[in-house]
């Protein structure tokens, strides 16, 4: 049981140790993306977020009138 916990801990520092490598700021400098990049990327998610919505309202909209249908309503 102990050798587990010690196991279990010697993963989670190397996990962390690995993390850490992956998030610190290489040479103290962050890349941010342009204004240009961000108001692009905002246009693609709205434009997939209105093409989704219209997809669902027209399988919803078939789906009620062919249920209508078969209940005879």
């Amino acid at each position: 049981m102990k050798k587990q916990i010690i196991e279990i801990i010697d993963k989670s520092k190397k996990f962390l140790r690995e993390v850490w490598v992956e998030v610190s700021p290489k040479n103290g400098k962050v890349s941010w993306p342009t204004r240009k990049v961000i108001m692009g990327a905002t246009g693609v998610v709205i434009v997939c977020v209105l093409i989704i919505a219209t997809y669902i309202w027209i399988v919803d909209t078939i789906s009620i009138t062919l249920l209508n249908f078969v209940i005879g309503r």
